[in-house]
């Protein structure tokens, strides 16, 4: 692929970017009625310590960070991915469960790599990568990571997947879903209306939470992560993965389909499969120009 269609290419993902980093910017502004819940939890907590212990507890300046915190983290990991992003990307193979590779996995995922770079040499492996001890075929990214299952290393889908999964790296969407994640301080269930006289209580912790602002944007969100499920395809399919990607949607995922209802407005976070395996077998990747290199 020549530098000038990588450069359309890259020009034209970016694009896609713009409706999540503002549906971000409105859940940023919308955690500020989080941030005021913490801070009134925090300063009637510390102010209460301070009172029946006697020691001089420096009140403010604690709940301001507890209250702005999450915040500050979310929009430091957003901005600045070296930064945070590495870290995130760690702790997310520890809390999963995920491991390093073995030598065979490792050989499994630089032939994907390199199978990907026939179409386009720009292709770069994530600095970081695990396996998930999981025989299933799927893959995920996460700020800069990507996790891989163990099935997914030995099957023929391995290059189509990983292509797939770069397409969501290469672009914001990894970074802003664990931006999303850190603004939440604890996950909460939202709270049922009974009992009546402790609800007022369990609403606000809810809603210090950072939960009740996640849940309100649901929707919203949901819809924009199908979108980027086409997106992510297309790249995929831009690096001749379309035909293979097509085939393993076609035997690991719409077996298993079921109709949603209002699937439109709905909060599944993936669309329907059988209209992504059709764009994918009608898309033809240009070999013209990977051939003139």
């Amino acid at each position: 692929m020549n530098t000038t269609n990588t450069n359309k290419l890259s020009a034209r993902f970016a694009a896609l970017q713009a409706p999540g980093v503002l549906l971000y910017a409105a859940t940023l502004a919308g955690q500020l009625v989080a941030a005021f819940a913490r801070g009134l939890i925090a300063t009637i907590t510390l102010e209460f310590i301070s009172w029946i212990s006697g020691w001089p507890i420096p009140v403010e300046p604690i709940a301001l960070a507890i209250a702005f915190g999450p915040l500050a983290v979310s929009l430091l990991c957003l901005l600045c991915p070296p930064l945070m992003a590495p870290i995130n990307g760690r702790w997310w193979e520890m809390t999963t469960g995920g491991r390093p590779p073995e030598q065979d996995e490792q050989e499994a995922f630089d032939n994907a790599i390199s199978e990907l770079q026939e179409f386009d040499p720009n292709v770069r492996a994530p600095r970081h990568w695990f396996v998930a001890e999981e025989p299933g075929h799927n893959a995920a990214a996460y700020a800069a990571s990507m996790r891989v299952d163990r099935g997914l290393l030995e099957s023929p889908y391995a290059a189509a997947t990983i292509g797939h999964e770069l397409g969501h790296l290469r672009t914001s969407d990894a970074r802003l879903t664990s931006a999303l994640n850190l603004l939440l301080l604890m996950p909460m269930d939202t709270p049922e209306i009974r009992p009546l006289r402790t609800l007022p209580f369990r609403g606000l912790f809810w809603i210090a939470s950072g939960q009740a602002v996640l849940w309100f944007f649901g929707n919203p969100w949901e819809m924009y992560w199908r979108t980027r499920e086409f997106a992510a395809d297309e790249y995929a399919a831009r690096l001749g993965q379309g035909p293979a990607l097509a085939s393993s949607l076609e035997q690991t995922s719409l077996p298993y389909e079921r109709s949603i209802q209002r699937m439109r407005f709905s909060r599944a976070s993936h669309p329907y499969t059988k209209p992504r395996i059709a764009k994918l077998r009608a898309y033809q990747p240009d070999r013209t120009a990977g051939d003139q290199e």
